[in-house]
């Protein structure tokens, strides 16, 4: 004999959330980069968050991007940086830490 009230979640046991097929469009082409710096926090991306990065995407003017500058990666809006720089890929999602404390 069953008492009490039904889970919330019954019906839901199954049903699963499968990011990467949710956020990789092109696998061949996803690459994954951890953020160790401070510096962007003015584009909304923190020390600690990890990026998507589709290199099979189209770029297009505003597109938020990976290039390289002098042997580093970089982030930036592609109106923003020089013609001249090797773009890695398109941003896709950034994936937040959240601290406890």
């Amino acid at each position: 004999m069953i008492s009490g009230f039904p889970s919330p979640a019954q019906g839901y046991e199954s049903k699963t959330i499968d990011l990467n097929s949710y956020m990789i469009k092109h696998p061949a082409a996803t690459v994954f980069m951890k953020i160790e710096s401070s510096r962007y926090t003015n584009m909304g991306i923190y020390n600690g968050d990890l990026l998507v990065i589709d290199r099979a995407l189209e770029i297009k003017q505003n597109s938020l991007v990976v290039y390289e500058s002098e042997g580093h990666f970089v982030l930036g809006r592609v109106f923003n940086i020089k013609k001249e720089v090797q773009i890695t890929g398109a941003i896709t999602y950034v994936i937040h830490t959240v601290k406890t404390t």
